[in-house]
């Protein structure tokens, strides 16, 4: 299985190679970004480590595009957002890419990375290393 940075450097060679513009997070809420408490306004919950650094490093760089995927009611995003002071580009879609004459974005909308823990992440961990991982491909090339 390939580690987290293995992951954003090859995507960061695809970006450079066919010269995109933006790479695409989509990040879910519960026991991703925070520790699910099965209640509807995450009373109790928890940020993980490094996810609040992280998630402000991708949000303040302009190529970084930054999608909350949740099942949530808007009060209870609204009210994690605030509580943790997180910020998003959208929430539950990506209006940057459009459908064109091969790709049909209507049902599935288009990321590079997806943070779920249904898809094995653990934000225990994994923030970290992001975290980690893009600090220093942003130093290098300075």
């Amino acid at each position: 299985m390939k580690t987290w940075t293995q992951i954003i450097q090859n995507i960061y060679k695809q970006k450079t190679e066919r010269n995109w513009k933006e790479l695409y997070w989509c990040i879910d809420l519960h026991d991703t970004i925070i520790t699910g408490t099965y209640n509807k306004f995450n009373d109790g919950a928890v940020i993980y480590p490094y996810a609040k650094e992280t998630l402000d490093y991708l949000f303040n760089h302009p190529d970084h595009v930054t999608i909350l995927w949740t099942s949530s009611y808007i009060t209870a995003i609204e009210n994690v957002c605030n509580r943790f002071n997180l910020q998003f580009n959208a929430i539950n879609c990506n209006k940057r890419c459009l459908n064109t004459e091969i790709c049909n974005f209507d049902d599935k909308f288009y990321f590079n990375f997806l943070l779920d823990d249904k898809a094995g992440f653990d934000g225990t961990t994994d923030w970290k290393e992001i975290y980690t991982t893009l600090t220093s491909i942003n130093t290098a090339n300075q």
